[in-house]
């Protein structure tokens, strides 16, 4: 009896040791007592997950996660509130915002008198800043033709000053910034129709350029891209991105910044000071640069490929924007009467280049704004896809505000992201009066596109924004989506289509799951699931248990980046002992 005993005791301790041999490794963190939205394929919810160095561990029940809870182990009780994958900023200017940061904030809901107000205003309070800049206005409200230099050189004549309008793709300047640059009534049009300089009766430029070619020698005779005030800006404003719980983001285009904002990137990433990743885009909006597009992607792939920041997708500019009267339509214009926009970039080197690139399997982001420039996008996409069947290139058509009925269908016929900017569903009128009514009812068809299939991504466009430093936050974007209303006024005209709204699921999943696929990292962010990267953010309330029209009032408690707490709202006590 006793050697049974004793041989039965040597069982229960070797089962104990092998027990022990097999515990679980000891945590970083541990966050339970919660609502944790992993947005897989099932849709699971459960109440605790664990991180372990930089990649989610365990997700799961509360007893099990806490197995993981070592003398070194943070552990968040959550108490009820939800997690979520982070936040994923599918079309943004991360870099190009920089030299903007200390300019005059405008909006587009301003008149002509409150500009001029804000502006005098602004070079009063800073008179030492030389060039004076801004961003954010409409030129309509200065008419159709836009601002004057002259308008401006009422305001300050003894600096240089240049203005970005609220969509990026015209700009004002007074005459010493023309005089700066070289622009006179003798100076070519950098592209005759798409990139130009507005010019009077006399030939003489206005000081209102249109698109980028027209913006660009300003902007390099104004030195206004330096590195010093790229690296005093940078902190700022990523602080405010992990505020709002953005863990990735696609920078659409360091038009402006390029090499320099590239350089400042990834020496940020080699220090681990980035607190979101970005995949950036080498921006292409002129004929000149197609040709050599492809070859310079791949110079840029290898020289800027880490975790944290990768250059590997095309973008290119195919219109403008609708205010500005350059984006591309099916048919003219309303007002001004008949006018038809010329492509940025002719359609048959678009279809073209995009045919080699998915030859050579890179990612294409393709700007369309006008009906006329979303189908020549969808038919790029669809000769690429002919050419070459099993291209492993990713086909994202941005901003999508007009679309024709006839191609809402094949955005998934051909596996297309439709990406775009809630944010801007504040009741547009501007597309009312320059497009016609029946134009304006099929603007930004998110359900219909997604009721094909298609994925539906979103992101803010910053600092292309009609809400100003709010349109950062994806719970705007996710509000706007679901209720295409300005955020917290249920009262407020409906952007037309009212039947274009998406549920709040959908809206979200739009701002993780489907941006990681846009991005190219759904193995690695975009749901909480085990051995995935620790991307995810605490929610002071459930977004799903919120009514519509308060969901941009919800705050970001926390923000974590590779198992890394980048952002916490407070500093009152919430680790449990």
């Amino acid at each position: 009896m006793h050697i049974v005993r004793r041989w039965a005791f040597c069982f229960l301790a070797l089962a104990l040791f092998f027990a022990d041999s097999e515990a679980v490794a000891e945590a970083d963190w541990i966050l339970h007592n919660g609502q944790v939205y992993t947005l897989n394929a099932s849709a699971q919810v459960e109440s605790a997950l664990v991180i372990e160095g930089d990649v989610i561990a365990f997700v799961g029940d509360d007893q099990s996660a806490l197995r993981y809870r070592g003398s070194a182990t943070q552990v968040i009780d959550l108490k009820g509130r939800s997690l979520f994958p982070g936040f994923i900023d599918t079309h943004i200017h991360i870099m190009d915002t920089l030299p903007l940061v200390d300019g005059a904030m405008l909006s587009p809901s301003q008149s002509a008198e409150q500009l001029i107000e804000a502006l005098t205003q602004h070079v009063a309070d800073n008179p030492q800043q030389n060039p004076v800049l801004g961003s954010g206005f409409l030129a309509r409200a200065f008419g159709l033709d836009g601002p004057s230099a002259q308008e401006l050189d009422d305001i300050v004549s003894d600096r240089p000053a240049l203005i970005i309008d609220e969509g990026g793709h015209t700009a004002w300047a007074n005459s010493m910034a023309l005089n700066m640059a070289g622009i006179s009534a003798q100076s070519p049009d950098p592209v005759p129709g798409a990139h130009f300089f507005q010019r009077d009766d006399t030939g003489q430029p206005t000081g209102w350029l249109v698109e980028g070619a027209a913006i660009a020698p300003v902007m390099k005779a104004l030195n206004v891209v330096s590195m010093p005030a790229l690296r005093k800006a940078m902190p700022g404003l990523l602080r405010d991105m992990s505020a709002v719980g953005l863990t990735a983001a696609f920078d659409a285009g360091m038009i402006e910044t390029g090499s320099l904002g590239r350089q400042l990137a990834l020496e940020l990433a080699e220090q681990g000071a980035l607190p979101l990743r970005i995949v950036a885009s080498l921006y292409v909006n002129r004929p000149s640069e197609l040709g050599t597009a492809l070859a310079r992607l791949d110079q840029l792939d290898h020289a800027f490929e880490h975790p944290f920041f990768d250059v590997n997708t095309l973008k290119l500019s195919l219109d403008g924007t609708v205010e500005a009267k350059t984006a591309v339509t099916l048919a003219p214009y309303v007002k001004p009467e008949g006018h038809v926009a010329n492509p940025l970039l002719p359609d048959v080197d678009v279809i073209n280049t995009v045919i080699t690139a998915a030859g050579e399997h890179r990612h294409l982001h393709l700007h369309a704004i006008g009906d006329g420039a979303v189908n020549t996008a969808l038919n790029a996409v669809e000769a690429a896809r002919l050419a070459h069947p099993a291209t492993q290139s990713r086909f994202t058509i941005c901003h999508i505000e007009v679309v024709s009925p006839g191609d809402v269908p094949r955005f998934a016929a051909l596996d297309v992201v439709a990406q775009t900017t809630p944010t801007w569903f504040e009741y547009d009128d501007i597309a009312l009066e320059f497009l016609g009514p029946r134009r304006f009812e099929r603007l930004y068809p998110l359900a219909s596109i997604r009721r094909h299939g298609a994925r539906v991504t979103l992101g803010s466009d910053y600092p292309v924004t009609w809400i100003g430093v709010d349109a950062l936050n994806p719970l705007f974007n996710i509000e706007m989506a679901v209720t295409r209303q300005r955020a917290g006024d249920p009262d407020y005209p409906v952007q037309s289509r009212i039947s274009e709204r998406l549920s709040i699921d959908q809206a979200i999943r739009a701002h993780t799951v489907d941006a990681a696929w846009q991005l190219g990292l759904e193995d690695q962010v975009g749901t909480l699931e085990v051995g995935k990267f620790a991307d995810m953010v605490i929610l002071e309330r459930d977004p799903y248990l919120s009514p519509p029209h308060a969901l941009h009032d919800i705050r970001v408690d926390r923000t974590f980046s590779s198992g890394r707490q980048v952002f916490q709202r407070s500093r009152r006590p919430s680790l449990t002992p």
